[in-house]
């Protein structure tokens, strides 16, 4: 059953990245701008593919002892992310799939189960990714209120860029008004940026606080009404040696002034985020979960999802 989702912009400009091994020219990656994004045509499962998926988690009498054989690894997991199995129960078992995108800065998502919705919960996958763009990513929309003409979600990716970074965007009516950029690498040493490799997402919702495990090292927590971070500035040109080289001196004036005009920039554009921000609704309380893949480049990026799965937690947070 295929459906047809909104069109709309994501806009994030966080602030610069660490060095990493891999990671690049660094200096041009410093600030991951305008991570725009075009929800396509999505919902990629057939009708007996969800009929199937469904069944797995709503299993009839006869099979409660095998569904819950099946389970037992899952709830198994949860003490790791700091939540007992008693607090609530599986939302949802997704079978393995893959999303491709191509076209600049175009972005799909898919879920199987679109009648369950998350207040706190815990949701995990296994993603292998291969892309052209380093700020090209893979993750999770988290609580979204599909409202197609103006959305209010949260987005969580991991992504290449420097080695691997995790970007969190909080869209209110369909704008990125704040967001939390972490460097996956330098908390999670098992993390792995190259292509063709595999990395655990997971993260655990409760209440106005998620907290993000990459391969089960907890790299950070997020409040996500928190305003936007503060831009990190460019260094000033360096004033040259000999101030009697006319030549040097003219090429500084010329690149103090470029300096000026992108400070410059770089304050306006903060100030309207902070308007934005200060005029937006960023606390979600329940929502649609899906499975997302970002094309940042203009080419091809693949994102295969295994092991994937939602936990609801029903307990008050404690």
């Amino acid at each position: 059953m295929r459906k047809k989702l909104a069109i709309f912009p994501l806009v994030l400009a966080l602030a610069s990245l660490a060095c990493g091994a891999g990671s690049g020219d660094i200096s041009k990656e410093s600030t991951l701008e305008a991570i725009s994004a075009q929800v396509r045509e999505t919902g990629t499962a057939s009708a007996d593919q969800e009929a199937q998926a469904t069944q797995a988690v709503d299993a009839g009498p006869d099979s409660l002892t095998a569904t819950a054989a099946a389970f037992a690894p899952i709830l198994a997991e949860l003490p790791k992310y700091g939540v007992d199995p008693s607090e609530g129960r599986l939302g949802w078992v997704h079978p393995p799939v893959t999303l491709e995108v191509a076209g600049y800065r175009q972005y799909k998502y898919v879920n199987y189960f679109l009648g369950t919705l998350a207040q706190d919960f815990v949701i995990s996958a296994d993603i292998t990714w291969n892309t052209v763009g380093s700020t090209s990513g893979c993750g999770f929309v988290l609580r979204s209120d599909g409202n197609e003409a103006a959305l209010d979600q949260y987005v969580a990716l991991v992504t290449r860029v420097a080695s691997g970074h995790f970007l969190f965007a909080t869209m209110s009516n369909g704008e990125v008004v704040t967001g939390r950029d972490i460097y996956a690498r330098y908390r999670d040493k098992s993390f792995q940026w190259e292509n063709d490799t595999t990395n655990r997402l997971t993260i655990v919702g409760r209440g106005n606080r998620f907290w993000v495990y990459t391969n089960d090292t907890l790299i950070g927590e997020i409040d996500p009404s928190a305003p936007p971070p503060q831009p990190i500035l460019p260094p000033e040109p360096e004033i040259p040696a000999n101030q009697a080289d006319a030549q040097a001196m003219a090429i500084y004036q010329q690149q103090k002034l470029e300096h000026e005009e992108v400070i410059t920039q770089i304050k306006a554009d903060y100030a309207a985020q902070q308007r934005s921000f200060n005029s937006a609704e960023t606390v979600f309380e329940k929502g649609f979960m899906a499975l997302v893949a970002l094309s940042e480049s203009g080419r091809s990026t693949m994102c295969k999802f295994d092991n994937a799965w939602l936990f609801l937690i029903d307990s008050p947070s404690p």
